[in-house]
C-alpha cells in the first residue's frame, strides 16, 4: 500500500524539480502504471494457483520492493516511465491473488471481514505512508533527498514484509502450522460445507476419471470460458471499474487535493494522514455489517454515495475547511466496494479453477488508473473542480449499474425456485452430480447479492 501512495506524497516536495520531471509526469505516471498492472493481473493470480499462492505472493512483495527502492535513483522523465512500468508487472496480480488465497482459507460468508481487512490496509497504508513522508521529507543531506529517503525505506519495508511471508504463509488450512490438529480439521470441515457443491466435481473430470497431483491445479478451458460466458460478473467488474475510480484518485492525489485547501508544501501529507484514518474504520464497518447481514451490493453502493458527497462538496465549495471536512465523509466509503465486490464474485463462484480466473479478471477493474492518471492532471489545480465532477458522475454510473445487476440476481434466484419447486429426490441427485453444469451454472446453487 505505501509504494503505490508515496508517488503522490513525494510529488508535495522537491522531487519534481530534483529528477528533472515535467508537471503532468505525477499523474502521467499512474496511467503508465497501470498499462502493466491491469493486463498482466490475470496471469498473475493463475500463475499463483498453478505454484500455490503462499509461494506467488512472497515473491511479488520481494520483486516489487527492491523496484520502489530504484526510484530513489529516478533522474529523468523515462526513468520514472521504466521504473512504473515495471512496477506495475511487480505488483500486478497481488490483490487479487491475495483475495484467492483467502478465499481458500475462509468460508464465504466470512469473507467480507477478512478482505476488508486486508483492503483496509491501503487506507491504513496510506496513513502511515503520509506520515512517514512528513518525516522522511524534512531530512536534506548534501548527499540525499528526502524523496529518496521515502523511496528507500519504503521499499524496503516491503522487501523485510516479503521475506517474513515466505516463512509464515501455509499452504492451506490443512498445512497450518499455527493451528493445532483439531483446529486443522475444523477448518478444512468448514471449506469442504462451504464448497460443498463444487467438491465433486473437483476430484472427477467429465468422464468421471479422478484429477489426482498437480492437475488439480491447472485450469481448463472450459473453466475459462465458463467465466467469460458470464455477463452478470463482468458487468459486476466494470461496474467496479467506476467504484474503484476514487480509490486509485485519493490514494496517489489526496496530498495534493489538499494542498489546494491551503495546506502548503510537505504539510499536506500530514494533513492527508486524517482522512485515511476515516476511510480505514469506515472500511471496518461497511465490511463487518456486510458480512452480518450476509450482503454485499447494497453496502457497496452505500459507500459509494459516501464517496458521491465527498467528492461533490471538494468540487463545488470555496470554503477551505468545509472542503477538507468532506475529505473525510468521502474517505469513510470508497474503501469498501473493493473487498465486497471481491467477495461478492468469489462467493457466487464456487468452482475454484473459474474463482481464480474471475478474481483476476476483476483486476482490470483498476484500469480506473488510467482514468484517473488522466483526469488529474495539473492544470486543474489546485481546485481540480473538472477531475472530482468527473469522478462523482462515473460513481453514480457504477452505483446504478449495482442496483440493476442486484435486481438481476433476485431474478434469476426467483426463477431457479421455480424451476427446482416440483422436483423429487432422485432429480436434485442428478443435478448435483450432472457434467453439464457445474458451480454456480446448476440450478441448486442461490446467488448471493
Amino acid at each position: 500500500g505505501i509504494d503505490k501512495t508515496n508517488i503522490g506524497f513525494v510529488a508535495t516536495s522537491t522531487f519534481v524539480k530534483d529528477a528533472h520531471l515535467h508537471r503532468n509526469d505525477i499523474p502521467n505516471s499512474l496511467s503508465l502504471f497501470s498499462a502493466t498492472y491491469v493486463p498482466l493481473q490475470p496471469i498473475s493470480v493463475l500463475i499463483g494457483r498453478k505454484i500455490g499462492p503462499h509461494w506467488w505472493l512472497p515473491i511479488i512483495l520481494l520483486t516489487w520492493g527492491g523496484i520502489c527502492m530504484a526510484h530513489a535513483a529516478v533522474n529523468s522523465t523515462r526513468s520514472l516511465i521504466a521504473l512504473r512500468l515495471l512496477l506495475g508487472a511487480a505488483e500486478s496480480g497481488f490483490t487479487q491473488t491475495a483475495f484467492y488465497y483467502m478465499s481458500l482459507l475462509y468460508p464465504k460468508f466470512s469473507l467480507g471481514l477478512r478482505m476488508g481487512l486486508f483492503s483496509g490496509m491501503y487506507s491504513v497504508a496510506g496513513a502511515f505512508a503520509g506520515l512517514l513522508a512528513y518525516g522522511l521529507l524534512h531530512i536534506q543531506t548534501k548527499h540525499i533527498h528526502g524523496w529518496q529517503l521515502v523511496f528507500l525505506f519504503e521499499g524496503g519495508l516491503t522487501v523485510l514484509v516479503g521475506i517474513a511471508a515466505l516463512l509464515i504463509l501455509p499452504r492451506d488450512v490443512e498445512s497450518a502450522w499455527f493451528l493445532n490438529a483439531a483446529e486443522r480439521a475444523h477448518a478444512k470441515r468448514r471449506m469442504d460445507r462451504d464448497l460443498a457443491d463444487a467438491q465433486e466435481m473437483e476430484t472427477y473430470d467429465a468422464d468421471g476419471n479422478p484429477i489426482t497431483g498437480p492437475k488439480r491445479n491447472n485450469i481448463s478451458l472450459r473453466d475459462v470460458t465458463d467465466v467469460l460466458k458470464d455477463w452478470k460478473k463482468l458487468c459486476i467488474i466494470v461496474c467496479n471499474i467506476f467504484a474503484v475510480l476514487p480509490v486509485t484518485v485519493f490514494t496517489t492525489f489526496l496530498p495534493l487535493v489538499v494542498q489546494g485547501m491551503g495546506y502548503k508544501g510537505i504539510r499536506a501529507n500530514l494533513m492527508s494522514v486524517p482522512p485515511f484514518v476515516v476511510g480505514a474504520t469506515g472500511l471496518v464497518i461497511f465490511v463487518a455489517s456486510s458480512d452480518y447481514f450476509q450482503e454485499r451490493s447494497i453496502h457497496t453502493v452505500v459507500g459509494m454515495l459516501l464517496g458521491m458527497i465527498g467528492c461533490i462538496v471538494m468540487a463545488v465549495s470555496k470554503d477551505p475547511k468545509l472542503r477538507y471536512g468532506f475529505a473525510h465523509v468521502c474517505m469513510s466509503g470508497i474503501f469498501a466496494s473493493g473487498p465486497l465486490v471481491a467477495v461478492w464474485l468469489a462467493g457466487n463462484t464456487p468452482w475454484k479453477s473459474s474463482r481464480s480466473f474471475i478474481l483476476g479478471l476483476n483486476g482490470y477493474s483498476n484500469l480506473a488508473g488510467v482514468i484517473a492518471g488522466q483526469l488529474f492532471k495539473a492544470q486543474y489545480a489546485p481546485s481540480y473542480h473538472y477531475p472530482l465532477m468527473v469522478t462523482m458522475i462515473l460513481i453514480a454510473v457504477g452505483a446504478l449499474g449495482f442496483l440493476t445487476l442486484r435486481g438481476l440476481y433476485m431474478l434469476e434466484n426467483r426463477k431457479r425456485r421455480n424451476i427446482i419447486a416440483s422436483w423429487d429426490a432422485q432429480r436434485f441427485a442428478e443435478e448435483e452430480t450432472s457434467a453439464e453444469r457445474r458451480g454456480d451454472q446448476r440450478y441448486t446453487w442461490i446467488y448471493s447479492y
